[in-house]
């Protein structure tokens, strides 16, 4: 009796802990863990192993106790077509049956739903319960608790596709015993399990990010971002399985790191079968995937390695926003610090994927797309580093009282929390700029001069964009941030269509394609004194246009001091 009651008072010291450890855990498994709704998780998880596996088992061939039948299919061991040999028998006249390529089948079949259900419907099961939450009001009163940031995030991450967990988690016996009959590592399979987790972190992470993001359309984020990620993860599944030659030496082939079942290709090569009989990514083009110049992936270990730290730094980068944004939603989505990090990160990373090839031709190609990539970054940076205009304001109102207490104008623009973005936009770029640009110069023969020019013309064009957008934040109108999205839109769409529906191709007049998007279209035409002129009004149209927005900020702090003073007195 007394041990009963020792081992009741441990139970529930160890749950006082758990409530203690993470009391949102607790809220959402508790609203989550209903006995009809375990039971219809567990009942849909057995009925489509139950569907998988039937499927596969009616590939194998019909009874026949006459032996007259002459059968074939994808699991036969004799003569004919990789996916259709003969079925023979043995001496007592079984079917010969290649079981390991079967168990490998379903293996696959088990891990590709495993993958794309955590992340689709995982995704959409947390964004569409922050924004019930948000709905209801009582995501604002989550906000007011004594729980950290971090604390709160990871409750629900953890507890709100707990349903959706335990379903998968059924998935593992059949799963770990298909693939070890396949003749797969335990610890490769361990591997695997690993970067689904890895990747699960960084999607549900970035869907809790989306799912703070303040632009309306509530009722539409959760079908938006499951429906975008489903037919990226849809496409790329696709390509791993009906394509053999998917690495393209080329910046792009980062995005397959992204998809956790990229390491099958390990998987299947450690079975030794023959790689006519399945119809996936070979671990020998995998390991074609080069970065700065060296093959990680050729090794399973030190592949999948990196791909778990692939995920892990986007993670790490997405909880620095979510903690910044979740108490503080009205302030930018980075801090400058933050975007210069990422900058730099980012940066590292793509010229590694851009350095695949010592070929001139997909060098040139290489680094035009790594400019239209800056170029997006660019447009991202301008769009989480721009403050509002109530934060301009109140930035301009108090600058004078930044001046008394000693701190430098520059540090307010380079490192401050509701200064203009115009300057460190810009800071960025040439971070960027100033990493790529020694590889342009050693790893390019020909279109050294046209790619380096074209970087240097499409940083202005993105700072003119940045203070067009700052400038158009400081108006007075609820709809802002839509009529600064449209004006830097037009301001990227309408002049290369204006020039294309007047017929004026970069060779034929140079001059007005080097204010475009992507100017590298024309600098292989353009003289240097062309492309001097056209940086030189890059510049003119950033100060005029600066100039104008501190003239707007320096009125409004002046009348809004004005205004205190006269409450004051």
């Amino acid at each position: 009796m007394k041990q009963n009651m020792q081992l009741f008072r441990n139970s529930s010291s160890l749950w006082e802990k758990f409530l203690d450890w993470n009391p949102q855990l607790f809220r959402e498994i508790k609203g989550k863990l209903k006995t009809r709704n375990v039971v219809i998780a567990a009942a849909i998880s057995v009925f489509t192993q139950f569907i998988i596996s039937m499927s596969l088992l009616g590939e194998l061939p019909d009874p026949d106790p006459k032996g007259i039948l002459q059968q074939s299919g994808r699991y036969g061991m004799g003569n004919g077509y990789s996916n259709s040999l003969a079925y023979t028998k043995d001496m007592l006249g079984n079917w010969v049956i290649n079981w390991q390529l079967l168990w490998l089948d379903l293996f696959l079949a088990l891990s590709i739903t495993s993958i794309l259900t955590l992340l689709i419907v995982g995704t959409y099961m947390l964004i569409a319960d922050v924004v019930k939450e948000e709905s209801r009001g009582t995501l604002n009163f989550i906000r007011l608790t004594p729980q950290s940031a971090g604390s709160i995030l990871l409750g629900k991450i953890l507890g709100v596709p707990i349903l959706l967990y335990g379903a998968i988690l059924l998935f593992f016996p059949l799963h770990l015993l298909a693939g070890l009959s396949a003749n797969i590592p335990l610890t490769m399979i361990m591997g695997l399990d690993a970067v689904i987790i890895a990747s699960c972190a960084f999607f549900y992470s970035l869907a809790l990010l989306w799912s703070l993001m303040n632009f309306g359309l509530s009722g539409f984020k959760p079908w938006l971002a499951s429906g975008a990620l489903g037919f990226v993860l849809f496409g790329l599944t696709t390509a791993l399985f009906h394509n053999r030659s998917l690495i393209g030496n080329a910046p792009w082939d980062w995005i397959f790191l992204f998809h956790p079942g990229i390491v099958l290709s390990y998987l299947i090569d450690a079975t030794y079968l023959p790689q006519n009989k399945i119809d996936f990514l070979p671990a020998e083009d995998l390991g074609e995937l080069l970065f700065y110049g060296q093959a990680l992936w050729s090794k399973a270990s030190i592949g999948t390695s990196f791909i778990i730290f692939n995920f892990s730094l986007w993670t790490y980068w997405c909880w620095s926003v979510l903690k910044r944004r979740f108490h503080n939603p009205e302030h930018t989505l980075l801090s400058k610090t933050q975007s210069y990090w990422i900058t730099g990160w980012l940066t590292a990373f793509a010229l590694g994927f851009t350095l695949q090839s010592t070929n001139d031709y997909r060098l040139t190609d290489n680094f035009t797309f790594l400019q239209f990539c800056l170029c997006v970054l660019g447009l991202l940076l301008i769009a989480a580093l721009s403050p509002h205009r109530q934060a301009l304001h109140d930035w301009a109102r108090y600058r004078h009282q930044m001046s008394q207490e000693g701190k430098v104008l520059w540090k307010e623009l380079v490192f401050g929390e509701n200064s203009p973005s115009t300057i460190a936009v810009a800071i960025n770029l040439a971070i960027a700029i100033a990493y790529i640009v020694p590889s342009i110069f050693l790893m390019l023969n020909h279109d050294r001069r046209s790619i380096f020019w074209g970087f240097i013309l499409s940083a202005g064009s993105i700072v003119i964009y940045a203070v067009v957008a700052q400038l158009i934040l400081t108006i007075k109108t609820r709809k802002r941030a839509i009529w600064s999205a449209i004006s830097v839109g037009s301001l990227i769409i309408i002049p290369p269509v204006c020039l294309g529906f007047a017929e004026i191709s970069p060779h034929t007049w140079v001059q007005p394609w080097l204010f475009s998007f992507l100017p590298s279209v024309a600098t292989e035409y353009a003289p240097l004194s062309a492309i001097m002129l056209a940086i030189f009004g890059q510049w003119l149209a950033i100060s005029i246009i600066g100039w104008q927005m501190t003239r707007k900020l320096r009125q409004a702090g002046a009348s809004e001091t004005k205004m205190l003073l006269a409450r004051s007195n």
